[in-house]
């Protein structure tokens, strides 16, 4: 009979599946990695920080200009970019200006630098390239006879260049410097003029300008007749009412090489700021009062745009001498 009864078995919800012994268990601890973001992503955030911590729109706008190229040589992504492929870009702009190419590494080394720090790479490859080495840089100084030469070849009715050209030439301003300048950055007071000027990185500096009488009065004869009381000083067409965008940096370079053609001389706009700082320096102006109102953050670039003469150096060491006396 006992051959005939069913097997005891358990029922199979009390079944239970053996265990693996603990040591078995395997715990995936380590997070699935992040996907790599595309190269234009990443670049758009780098240049999203330079602009959060202030920096100018001119570099923001070069360091674009530059990273667009350089990513273009890396379609794989980030981790292609190693001193190969950067020797390979690099390589492709030999034919440019020392600078361009100076400029090309620095957005390069800026941005791989940003990445590092977000440890998006392991480390920044430029550190295994050699840098372009720039040419001393010696600008020249206009006569004053030559700036006023310029200066005269401006059309008498063309207010808004003449006042722009001797801005400049009068108080050593960065061309960006003064096409930035807004009727609000203007302090009228009778014998306390002045213009609060936002210069490299943001940093602002005021600019005097009862030491520019000609500039001075310029400026009050624009703002008269063409009814200026708000937004940019030199705009595209002062005379029409509403209209307040700021004259872009071409409109003014091409007028000036219009203007240098007519009176028959060659000399770029920066001309004039070096020659402001030289003339202050040969008239015995200190060069830490030079640096401040070029806006210089060190002595060093004001060295290089000022040349003093011998025969300043000449009057200085007689100066001291007859003090030592």
């Amino acid at each position: 009979m006992d051959s005939y009864l069913p097997d005891k078995r358990k029922p199979q919800h009390l079944e239970r599946r053996a265990r693996p012994p603990r040591s078995e268990i395997i715990f995936n601890s380590t997070p699935e990695p992040a996907p790599a973001l595309p190269l234009g992503r990443l670049l758009d955030e780098f240049l999203t920080d330079l602009e959060n911590a202030g920096r100018a729109r001119h570099t923001l706008v070069n360091y674009r200009c530059d990273l667009r190229r350089l990513i273009e040589f890396a379609p794989e992504g980030l981790h292609a970019l190693g001193p190969a492929r950067l020797r390979l870009y690099f390589t492709s702009l030999a034919g440019k200006s020392p600078a361009t190419r100076a400029r090309a590494q620095a957005s390069a080394n800026a941005f791989l630098t940003w990445c590092y720090k977000h440890d998006l790479i392991p480390a920044n490859p430029m550190q295994k390239l050699d840098r372009v080495k720039l040419p001393e840089y010696h600008p020249r100084p206009l006569e004053s006879r030559t700036i006023r030469k310029v200066l005269d070849a401006i059309p008498k009715q063309n207010l808004r260049d003449r006042l722009l050209f001797t801005l400049i030439a009068e108080t050593g301003l960065r061309v960006s410097e003064a096409l930035g300048v807004y009727f609000e950055d203007l302090v009228l007071t009778p014998d306390d003029e002045q213009i609060v000027v936002r210069g490299k990185g943001g940093r602002t500096r005021t600019v005097m300008l009862y030491a520019a009488p000609e500039s001075l009065q310029l400026l009050r004869r624009y703002l008269r007749e063409n009814r200026i009381a708000s937004g940019a000083l030199f705009r595209g067409d002062p005379a029409r009412r509403g209209t307040s965008r700021p004259v872009h940096y071409r409109t003014a370079h091409h007028a000036w090489l219009r203007y240098c053609a007519k009176a028959g001389v060659h000399a770029g706009i920066h001309a004039l700021r070096h020659s402001f700082a030289t003339r202050l320096l040969n008239e015995g102006i200190s060069l830490g009062v030079v640096r401040k109102l070029l806006g210089h953050r060190n002595m060093q670039t004001t060295l290089r745009y000022a040349d003093v003469t011998d025969a300043t150096v000449k009057r200085e060491l007689m100066t001291h001498h007859r003090r030592s006396l």
